[in-house]
């Protein structure tokens, strides 16, 4: 509560600072803010679809949302909004858009005309000959050849220097914020300008669009040609394996290797069986043929002897051996039927041959033999049997040899058309696969690709841009408003820094702080402007309080009552105090003594060292009170013995000065001399303020100074 009434007594007291500084302040601001530049701001929300549009690979309702994706996806969509690219892209566009349609005297919906004349001012001859006043597109392509990284370059430097229009600090300021957790953003920009407000917030749509589809399809578009051109590569290469087989198939006449295969080795097999009956057929024969010469020895020498005979045996191998080729022929292509006349014929042949070499061996044996021979011709006609069938046999034999040397050829062929089939298919076969594979991946590039250009198609805004008719509210209520509570507290916290901080004794608690002792009474300074008639008024108050305030020291069993005013340092105001105690205590009655240091009452020597006793200065007589005013400390000690004889020792300070150390030092020295005798403190030059605190309320006693002084005291529902 004590601090709360120091803070009130604090502001009471910087009453005048904290009304007129302030004021002033306030005043200042407003005529500072009073060509402040009119703002105009424009917005548009943005729906992107990031997290509810409709896709390709979701579709319309899609799978759980990946709220880290979703967040990514507003996080770079709106990094790329306010990407150095996108912005540099806007600002040479909005430059272009200006220099084109400005009008120098007319206001535009892209450019006022102050602004306009700006620009041209500070635009260079050779950048002016760049725009074309037919297209934009052109103007862009001539700027966008002219600019290099140079510091003297103006195009480059628009965009990089502080212009507030074009450059990045100013189109940096654009707010892009997303609305709660939706798929919407809302871009909030603001300048001096309504045009370039409006059309900065057009661009911008534009070209965040353009960069953020160059970025999403440069990705998707490289990994789509990629694709597409190693499936072009399988696909060539798969082209050519395959007519690379149908060409070994051509080369190699195969048609279907497993059931050509298939049928070599059931020929074989049918062909091996047909070999080893005919080798069968042939032992046998011979077998017989060697049996039955042994019986008719005489007439089968005579037989074979006859080269008519042998003509015809051999004619008769050689239609069998021709017989047993063609019907191997005609086994082995089962399909064609072209050889089976030719068979018939040759079969014919060989009938025929058969009688007539059967007629031939009768006519020898007839001929040769008579009826009592030993040899019959049962056994001749046997032997001609076994013959033919030994030479049937002989030439099947042969025949088959053959085609065992030609299926052993077929097999020497086809065996590595086999494998070199099996490595060409399974060589298609990897091609295949990876041709799938490839393609697929294509697919789901081209299926992401048109994901990408579904979301980049809901980039639309809801709220498009508005031409902006009426300016902001300016922030000048603000500025002279926060000027005036600045100053105020600036003001608040110096005073206060002062009040902590400051060694001025000021007022009885200050000084009561500073310096260890209680202070007996103020007394307040003259006023010199408002107050001056009250200052008598004010005077007498204080000196009665002081005179009544020292009574309670005063002891009549003790007379004279010694009472030693001191003061660290000259005109402190000691000898108006004494005089006017002394005219107070007189009109009382009582008899008061003034010794003063100024009448050489207290000349320093050896003696006035080390007197004990006011009664060694100068006699006594009949003094009630001797009120004693001493040199101040600085220049001269005072004795021991004159202090400690005081009633009271009055230590009077200055409420306006500092208090030193060497004040401190000296009222520490005299409170030590004083021993038991009682030392307090008295404040002169006090302001009437703070002299209220301690004498009350002093003169005019007006109703308002009467409220005010109320107030301070806290006396809020007196009467």
């Amino acid at each position: 509560m004590d601090l709360f009434y120091q803070i009130i007594k604090l502001v009471y007291r910087i009453r005048y600072w904290l009304l007129t500084l302030p004021v002033a302040a306030m005043l200042i601001a407003i005529y500072l803010t009073r060509n402040l530049p009119r703002v105009y701001e424009v917005n548009t929300t943005i729906y992107t679809g990031v997290a509810s549009g409709f896709t390709i690979e979701t579709g319309e309702s899609g799978t759980k949302l990946d709220w880290n994706s979703v967040n990514n996806g507003i996080d770079n969509l709106m990094s790329i909004i306010k990407s150095k690219a996108t912005l540099r892209e806007v600002s040479i566009r909005l430059y272009a858009q200006n220099m084109i349609y400005g009008n120098p005297k007319e206001d535009n919906n892209y450019i006022s005309a102050e602004n306009y004349r700006k620009l041209i001012a500070i635009t260079p001859k050779d950048v002016k000959n760049l725009i074309d006043k037919s297209s934009v597109e052109k103007t862009i392509e001539n700027l966008n050849r002219y600019e290099k990284a140079s510091p003297k370059n103006f195009v480059y430097g628009l965009f990089n220097w502080v212009h507030p229009h074009y450059s990045y600090a100013a189109l940096s300021k654009i707010e892009v914020k997303r609305i709660y957790n939706s798929d919407m953003l809302d871009i909030k920009y603001a300048s001096d300008d309504p045009g370039i407000a409006y059309n900065t917030l057009i661009l911008l749509i534009r070209e965040f669009k353009n960069q953020y589809e160059i970025l999403r399809f440069g990705e998707t578009n490289n990994v789509v040609e990629y694709f597409r051109s190693e499936l072009a590569k399988l696909g060539a290469k798969l082209r050519n394996s395959e007519d690379s087989l149908t060409q070994y198939y051509i080369e190699k006449k195969v048609i279907n290797y497993p059931e050509q295969t298939k049928q070599i080795t059931a020929l074989a097999r049918d062909y091996d069986l047909l070999y080893r009956d005919a080798i069968l057929r042939h032992s046998s024969s011979d077998a017989a043929v060697r049996e039955l010469e042994q019986k008719i020895i005489n007439q089968t020498k005579m037989i074979e002897n006859n080269t008519l005979f042998m003509n015809k045996l051999e004619t008769l191998s050689q239609l069998s051996t021709e017989i047993a080729r063609r019907e191997m022929l005609s086994k082995s292509d089962s399909t064609s039927k072209s050889g089976l006349p030719m068979i018939r014929s040759y079969k014919d042949r060989q009938i025929a041959v058969e009688k007539d070499l059967k007629d031939f061996t009768q006519k020898l044996a007839d001929s040769k033999y008579t009826s009592d021979g030993i040899a019959s011709i049962t056994y001749i006609d046997q032997w001609i049997e076994e013959i033919i069938k030994r030479e049937k046999a002989k030439s099947e034999i042969l025949v088959m040899e053959d085609v065992r040397k030609s299926l052993d050829q077929e097999y020497v062929y086809f065996s590595p058309v086999g494998s070199t089939l099996k490595r060409k298919e399974r060589e298609i076969g990897f091609t295949e696969q990876s041709y799938l594979t490839m393609l697929q991946s294509l697919n789901t590039a081209l299926m992401r690709q048109k994901t990408l250009q579904m979301s980049s198609a809901t980039l639309k805004p809801i709220n498009p841009p508005l031409f902006p008719v009426s300016p902001l509210r300016t922030a000048r209520r603000v500025i002279v408003g926060a000027t005036y509570l600045s100053t105020m507290f600036i003001i608040l916290g110096f005073f206060l820094f002062l009040e902590i901080f400051d060694r001025t004794v000021r007022d009885k608690s200050r000084a009561e702080r500073l310096i260890p002792a209680k202070v007996l009474g103020v007394f307040p300074r003259k006023n010199k402007m408002r107050y001056r008639r009250f200052n008598k008024e004010q005077e007498r108050i204080a000196t009665n309080y002081l005179a009544n305030a020292m009574v309670p020291f005063l002891n009549r069993n003790n007379r004279p009552n010694i009472i030693n005013f001191i003061s660290p340092d000259e005109h402190y105001g000691k000898s108006e105090l004494i005089s006017r105690l002394c005219e107070i205590w007189s009109d009382m009655g009582l008899n008061v003594r003034v010794a003063a240091w100024h009448d050489n009452v207290f000349d320093p020597s050896k003696e006035y060292v080390y007197i004990n006793s006011y009664s060694e200065l100068f006699p006594y007589t009949d003094e009630d009170v001797i009120l004693a005013e001493h040199v101040d400390v600085r220049r001269a000690a005072i004795p021991t013995g004159l202090l400690r004889e005081a009633a009271l020792n009055i230590f009077v300070v200055r409420a306006d000065k500092v208090w030193r150390d060497i004040d401190k030092v000296a009222f520490e020295r005299v409170a030590e001399q004083s021993a038991g005798a009682p030392i307090m403190l008295y404040l002169t030059n006090v302001r009437r303020d703070v002299a209220e605190n301690v004498l009350g309320m002093l003169p005019p006693y007006t109703f308002i100074r009467m409220f005010v002084y109320k107030i301070i005291q806290f006396g809020l529902t007196s009467k």
